[in-house]
């Protein structure tokens, strides 16, 4: 990282990493019950690890994540390590209602006659704020 004194701020070159970007305060949380049952995770990033059932086609749930990191003005990224293990459902997420102390993220099975598998996925996410 680079600061630049006189515009007080920081930048961040990656030229080469031989173990990529590590951070060391990421956390880990399992979901009980289902895929609508909120998690309390307090780190800015970590993983999800979502309940182990099925989704039905064409489905969409989602869940409430209290997170004292997250605010409404945050920018947090989330993608889906899918485990499913039956072929072509594959899940999808997806975030919304950014707030201060939690948001939602919604998983969706987009295809059109089939349920997915009763694994459990992970979500990973990173809360980046501006301030």
């Amino acid at each position: 990282a680079m600061y630049d004194q006189s515009k007080g701020k920081i930048t961040l070159v990656v030229t080469t990493a031989t173990e990529g970007i590590i951070h060391t305060g990421s956390g880990t949380v399992t979901q009980a019950t289902d895929h609508t049952t909120g998690v309390t995770i307090n780190s800015s990033s970590g993983v999800i690890q979502l309940a182990a059932v099925a989704l039905a086609a064409t489905t969409n749930a989602e869940f409430t994540v209290t997170n004292s990191y997250a605010k409404a003005v945050s920018v947090i990224l989330v993608t889906m390590q899918d485990e499913n293990t039956v072929n072509n459902k594959q899940l999808a997420c997806a975030i919304h209602t950014v707030a201060d102390g939690s948001f939602k993220i919604s998983i969706v099975n987009p295809h059109s006659a089939s349920a997915t598998s009763a694994t459990a996925s992970k979500i990973h996410f990173l809360i980046v704020n501006p301030s």
